[in-house]
Formats: structure tokens, C-alpha cells, sequence
């Protein structure tokens, strides 16, 4: 059995349902576990969150010894995790965190806005 990692989605989001849609389509280790944030396994998974996330609108990812990551790092990881081809896309991680950060952010404004009105 390959390691055991905890991915957090807005599960009111449809982007984000996508997204672990995209994740369980194609996680043939079943490396990651995908948790709506609004259930009661999400809520009770992010009553650990980390403090200085606590403010993030953001998919998380908790890896096998129990290290969070948000945003594009994240990202990063998941798409690492599920390999060829998909490791490709972590080419991102040569962008400084910064900016790839403010990118997911414009995006994140944008997603709950859409899904708000939809």
C-alpha cells in the first residue's frame, strides 16, 4: 500500500469538485483520500488546521507525517503524487511562491464568486 495523504476541498465549489473528481480518476495507488471540508470527516480533519492557514481559502493536503500544505504547494503535491503525467505539472514549482500563490488566490476569488451565483 503506497502512502496515505488527505486532500480538503470545498465541497461546495464546483471547480474544486472537479478537481477531486480529476484526483480519484486518476489516483491508481489510491495515494489520496479527498474529504469535503463541510462534512463531519472534513470539519473534524481541520480542527487540527495549522494556525497560520486558518485564514486561507484553499485546498489542503496533509501528507503520511501529518505536514499540511496549502494553495499552490498543495497543488504541487497532488500532482506530483499521481505521477506520470501529471508530475509534469509540478514544473510550476519553479515560479516563487509568492506569485504562484496570488495566482491561486485571483483564481480562488473568482471560483467562489462563480459558484455564488451559479
Amino acid at each position: 500500500m503506497g502512502s496515505q495523504y488527505t486532500v480538503l476541498i470545498d465541497g461546495y465549489c464546483p471547480v474544486c469538485t472537479g478537481w477531486a473528481a480529476f484526483i480519484n480518476k486518476r489516483d491508481s495507488s489510491n495515494r489520496f483520500s479527498v474529504v469535503a471540508q463541510e462534512t463531519t470527516e472534513g470539519e473534524e480533519v481541520l480542527s487540527n488546521l495549522p494556525e497560520k492557514m486558518r485564514e486561507l481559502d484553499s485546498v489542503f493536503l496533509i501528507d503520511e507525517s501529518g505536514k499540511w500544505y496549502a494553495q499552490s504547494s498543495a497543488v504541487i503535491r497532488i500532482l506530483l503524487g499521481l505521477g506520470f503525467p501529471y508530475n509534469f505539472g509540478a514544473i510550476i514549482w519553479f515560479v516563487p511562491s509568492p506569485i504562484r500563490n496570488f495566482a491561486y488566490d485571483l483564481y480562488a476569488r473568482n471560483r467562489n464568486r462563480n459558484s455564488r451565483n451559479s
